[in-house]
């Protein structure tokens, strides 16, 4: 789903769909799309789309990036 959907989806529900324009939909979903976060693991700012979603999250994505979810949690053995 696309930024401007999930805007489109949340007007709906607030059933104010009328008093929101697409223009303002539109430019709402673009800030939303250039927006990013830091990741909590390498502390590195990096756009939304780096972040996998969750949707128990207040914005939505995890906490930390795809490349640093991915990694392994190695441990030097004994």
């Amino acid at each position: 789903m696309t930024p401007e959907e999930r805007v489109r989806d949340a007007t709906r529900a607030l059933g104010r769909e009328d008093d929101v324009a697409d223009s303002a939909a539109r430019a709402l979903a673009r800030r939303q799309a250039s927006a990013g976060k830091t990741c909590a693991r390498c502390s590195v700012h990096k756009p939304f789309g780096a972040f996998g979603v969750d949707s128990t999250r207040v914005d939505g994505r995890e906490p930390r990036c795809r490349v640093c979810r991915s990694r392994p949690n190695r441990r030097r053995p004994a």
